[in-house]
């Protein structure tokens, strides 16, 4: 009768643990066909439309400031010419961040000249700049958004300043990634030219992204579009703050 009994629950227990194992499979296997699918193919969607929105409007741009030239050409002669001198405008050199973010802070800044790529580095910066000033795009007000895809050296970065000039006001926004590790390096770099160059703001970017965790896509760096709008405005409400500092 006691042997009866042990068999009894001994198969009672075995059975008991075969249906928990099969409840946790079935709930596993549940989770995974209704896990959220990777955005990494949204995101590069998203990027390469917005480069190419970019490309169009730089260039409509550059068409449209072929007009005043020429007018002021044909002008008296008693006028001081001022074509070399920068245009009233926000010029942004950026990387893949901004450039997700290009459409939400276009929409609150029309005179803002963006150019930003994805994979951009700071050594692209200087290029990029020598570019806008040639097509007199380069602002009195210029927005650095480099440093998310590597450290770099303060050389480079003190060139690209210096190109730029202490006469602009530049706003460097520094880096963040959920999964950057040498951002905290490169955030110090940053750091230390602001020290260097009176004229030189740096947007801490990296503490007020880490008060949003919702306005990243899943890699932990780029912006959804609830952060694109966050992003834009905080940039913006940064530099006015600066200005009247």
């Amino acid at each position: 009768m006691e042997m009866d009994r042990r068999e009894r629950r001994n198969k009672f227990f075995l059975f008991f643990g075969i249906g928990v194992l099969f409840c946790c499979t079935v709930i596993a296997i549940y989770g995974i066909i209704n896990s959220p699918d990777s955005d990494e193919d949204e995101l590069e969607q998203e990027l390469t439309r917005n480069e190419q929105m970019l490309n169009q409007n730089n260039n409509d741009t550059a068409t449209d400031s072929a007009a005043p030239e020429t007018k002021a050409a044909s002008s008296s002669a008693a006028e001081p010419q001022t074509t070399d001198e920068p245009e009233e405008t926000i010029s942004v050199i950026g990387d893949s961040v901004f450039l997700g973010a290009a459409p939400a802070f276009q929409e609150q800044k029309k005179n803002a000249v963006i150019d930003a790529k994805i994979s951009r580095q700071v050594y692209h910066g200087l290029d990029v700049a020598k570019k806008l000033n040639k097509k007199k795009k380069l602002g009195n007000t210029v927005i650095i958004s480099l440093g998310t895809n590597s450290k770099f050296n303060p050389v480079t970065g003190q060139e690209l300043i210096d190109y730029l000039g202490s006469e602009r006001t530049i706003y460097w926004i520094n880096a963040y990634g959920k999964k950057l590790d040498f951002q905290k390096e490169v955030n110090k770099t940053i750091d230390n030219l602001a020290k260097k160059n009176p004229n030189v703001h740096v947007i801490y970017w990296d503490k007020e992204a880490k008060k949003h965790p919702n306005w990243f896509y899943q890699d932990g760096t780029h912006l959804n579009t609830k952060g694109q709008k966050g992003f834009s405005a905080f940039v913006i409400r940064e530099m006015e703050k600066a200005l009247n500092r």
